[in-house]
């Protein structure tokens, strides 16, 4: 979330190119491998049908009121554009006129392709055996990046390629949960030397060449780097970074950063109309409307979101476990005989 409003509002160029999106996919990718293959590792049946409806439970509310607003006051022609953003469709769109307009739905392009992969994903974990899911995971993450790389080879342009074709983080961070279940795998992942290396490679625009940052060797050395960093924030950090994250502030904006992310074009569409001066990218504009953008995502997530999420209860992915299950998943885990009495 900072990271989005730093570059939007603030730096339109930044050193690290697109490592904000990249670690948006990669924790993607990994929750939802988590929440499916943890349900199937169980024997229990999952529900793709009630998956997609909690997405939708949780997504589509701010996105609705984002195209809405931005309808009814049609900004930049959005309201002949709305079908194509209230349908997860962006993405697309932006690669059919090969420009961002409007651009006040600019940013929905990342969210789509994650969508998308959401699509995908859940089907391939529900049809596949659980040691099929291995191979296949880390070929499509080969698959994307060799796109990437050889898209004009292929005759795919660069608006496809960095809009339909960029989900390689995704892949990758599915395939860093499966991994992190490794317990050999996931010693070394969370050592001091795993997470310094990590940090090395993610802030090491800061020390190469020019333009590094923006390179495909970067976004591609970015997947396992940020795989590592988010595997250790899974598996919970000790110390101030533990307490940081952990902390009741950090619980609170995550709650409200879905919602900032959606409203924060619109809102400095807002702010510019009224005050044209901040209709620009700058330290002052970057202030005033993230403190906005927090009120008003803040004012959704309580009004809108919250009470739509509600409902999510009444849809599970696969049925709650009792005792006894958790008591035999817990043993299977461990790689133990099952018992023949959970008590």
């Amino acid at each position: 979330m900072v990271g989005v409003l730093y570059v939007h509002l603030y730096n339109d160029e930044p050193v690290t190119g697109g490592l904000r999106v990249a670690l948006f996919f990669t924790v993607s990718g990994f929750l939802i491998t988590h929440i499916l293959w943890t349900a199937k590792e169980r024997g229990e049946s999952i529900n793709i049908m009630n998956f997609y409806i909690r997405r939708a439970l949780r997504l589509f509310p701010a996105l609705a009121v984002l195209v809405l607003v931005g309808a009814l006051l049609d900004v930049d022609g959005l309201r002949s554009e709305a079908f194509w953003h209230l349908f997860q469709m962006s993405n697309v769109r932006f690669t059919m006129l090969e420009e961002f307009k409007p651009w006040v739905v600019s940013h929905l392009w990342s969210l789509n392709v994650l969508e998308q992969f959401y699509l995908i994903w859940p089907l391939v974990i529900l049809l596949l055996p659980l040691p099929l899911i291995y191979p296949l995971t880390i070929s499509l993450t080969v698959a994307l990046c060799f796109v990437q790389a050889n898209a004009d080879h292929l005759g795919i342009g660069g608006w496809a390629k960095n809009m339909v074709f960029s989900g390689a983080p995704c892949a990758f961070g599915a395939f860093a949960y499966l991994l992190q279940g490794h317990e050999p795998t996931r010693v070394v992942v969370l050592t001091r030397w795993s997470l310094a290396s990590s940090a090395a490679v993610l802030f090491s625009p800061l020390f190469m060449w020019e333009d590094f940052g923006q390179s495909l060797s970067y976004r591609f050395l970015c997947m396992p780097a940020l795989s590592i960093v988010v595997v250790g924030a899974f598996n919970g950090y000790r110390g101030p970074l533990g307490w940081a994250l952990g902390s009741p502030a950090a619980q609170f904006v995550s709650r409200i950063s879905y919602g900032v992310f959606v409203y924060h074009l619109l809102i400095w569409w807002v702010v510019g109309t009224a005050v044209p001066s901040l209709y620009t990218r700058g330290f002052l504009p970057f202030l005033i409307v993230t403190v906005l953008t927090m009120l008003t995502a803040t004012a959704s997530w309580y009004l809108i979101e919250r009470p739509i999420a509600r409902f999510k209860s009444r849809f599970p992915t696969a049925p709650l476990p009792g005792p006894k299950d958790e008591l035999h998943f817990a043993v299977r885990s461990a790689g133990l005989p099952p018992t023949r009495d959970p008590a």
